[in-house]
């Protein structure tokens, strides 16, 4: 399979033996365990912990470690009550029953027709979605599946894609196949009407949005492009978000049935033109900062500690990195089906976090002095005959991907990972820039490249540094 273009680098360290330990866990994973770990449907992070630190450079005992310590809330596969086929597909989905058995199904389906195929056949088809007169407990819906349960069916076919493992894309249909979809509001039937239907759509909420320029029909404007920033900045002021869920405890349940449909609505302005293959990646990087701020800024103007390391809004980062993964594969009508889907259920976690999730001071964020601090078993002065003598770090990712590898938490990794890949990306940028600067979100002009070294160094700092034994408060719900 190959390699998609803006997949994330992999550092050196590993190796021969390390990547038989790999290879050995993922069989020994994929033969033994259930997607799920329990009876509330928490996923199985296995395949994800072991992938993630490998391509940070683990060796062998540290993968065979993470493994180790991942076994024992696993939960053993189950005896599937019959098979799943062509005719009998839409009847057991939602099933957890039904999982090896929908394994093989995808298995004998990408072996026969390819991987792009099948994602075109069985997640973004019409027919995989709705069926025409069928009741809505009846729908398929599997591009609801995808994204139901902070997105963990897709970054699960992400990892496949990205690291060329079909026997992970195989888990992670086959996960999207058992998902409930509760996430269905935000797929209405007309998103699979025709795509080009709702980019016309947002053609003219754009075109009724700009009041300036010239109207002859002889000599048209060409319509301002709705940045994310832009929408993020019209949700923030729109009362229809004023109130927190009224229920706390399932919040985004809550904000789905409020506000599925403004939701749809925000996300359908999105100017998502993608013509030419450098626009498909514009707008993942638009994807990729809103995530990171939401989840960055919002933490850090948390009124009740130092830095709330909101658990679902961290979903957020770690499934866009995926994104360039999976488009790679996509047919362009698909492509708009998968942005505009996944910018929908980005909105929806950051609208259910609220009213901490909106507390946006950009500003305040970029002008904090969040200087890394020292660790003393990675850090020392410089002798006097280095480049710049008396240097205790010369490069703030080294500690952070040292404890993103040793510590327990499996999404840990995934998140610094994240972030060390938009550094790579995006981590040169001046603040200022134009693209930035002209959108609607206030303090927009200040973000720059810092964002997600800044962003790094305090979730490290909030889940605890292993090589220098502070303990951290782990996660925030």
């Amino acid at each position: 399979m190959r390699l998609p273009c803006y997949a994330p680098s992999r550092l050196p360290g590993a190796g021969v033996a390390s990547t038989k330990a790999l290879l050995d866990v993922l069989k020994d994973n994929h033969e033994k365990w259930h997607i799920f770990f329990n009876d509330l449907r928490s996923h199985n992070h296995v395949s994800h912990h072991v992938l993630a630190i490998w391509a940070l450079g683990a060796n062998k005992d540290l993968i065979q470690a993470a493994y180790k310590y991942d076994i024992p809330i696993q939960k053993p596969v189950i005896k599937p009550p019959g098979v799943v086929d062509e005719s009998n597909f839409n009847d057991h989905l939602g099933a957890e029953e039904y999982y090896v058995a929908y394994v093989d199904f995808f298995k004998a389906k990408i072996t026969e027709k390819g991987v792009s195929q099948v994602l075109e056949n069985y997640v973004f088809a019409r027919s995989a979605n709705i069926i025409d007169g069928a009741a809505q407990n009846k729908q398929p819906l599997m591009l609801a599946r995808l994204f139901d349960g902070a997105a963990h069916p897709m970054i699960h076919v992400g990892y496949g894609l990205e690291f060329g493992l079909s026997g992970m894309v195989v888990e992670g249909l086959a996960q999207a196949a058992v998902h409930e979809a509760r996430d269905a509001p935000f797929y209405p039937a007309s998103l699979f009407e025709s795509v080009s239907a709702v980019d016309t759509l947002a053609s003219k909420v754009v075109t009724d949005l700009v009041l300036d320029g010239p109207k002859s029909p002889l000599a048209p404007s060409k319509p301002k492009e709705v940045h994310l920033f832009d929408i993020m900045a019209r949700i923030l002021k729109d009362d229809r978000f004023k109130a927190p869920p009224a229920d706390a405890k399932n919040f985004f349940t809550d904000t789905m049935k409020a506000n599925s449909s403004a939701i749809v609505e925000y996300a359908n302005q999105w100017t998502l033109n993608l013509d030419e293959p450098h626009n498909v990646h514009r707008k993942i990087e638009q994807l990729q900062w809103m995530n990171s701020l939401v989840y960055s800024v919002s933490g850090f103007n948390a009124p009740e500690k130092e830095f709330f390391a909101d658990f679902f809004l961290m979903h957020l980062v770690t499934s866009s990195l995926f994104l360039p993964s999976i488009v790679a594969y996509l047919t362009p009508p698909s492509q708009k089906l998968f942005l505009r889907g996944y910018l929908t259920i980005s909105l929806a976690f950051w609208v259910s976090r609220r009213p901490r999730s909106f507390n946006l001071d950009v500003a305040k964020f970029f002008s904090a002095d969040l200087a890394m601090p020292k660790r003393p078993s990675l850090t020392f002065e410089s002798p006097s005959w280095a480049l710049v003598p008396g240097t205790a770090t010369a490069n703030q990712w080294f500690p952070i991907i040292q404890d993103a590898i040793l510590h327990q938490d499996d999404h840990l990794c995934k998140i610094q990972r994240a972030f060390m890949h938009f550094a790579e990306q995006y981590g040169s940028r001046e603040s200022g820039l134009e693209d930035f600067a002209s959108t609607e979100l206030p303090g927009a002009n200040a973000i720059d490249g810092s964002l997600f070294i800044r962003a790094a160094g305090l979730t490290a700092k909030a889940m605890g540094r292993v090589i220098s034994e502070d303990e951290g408060m782990g996660w925030d719900r």
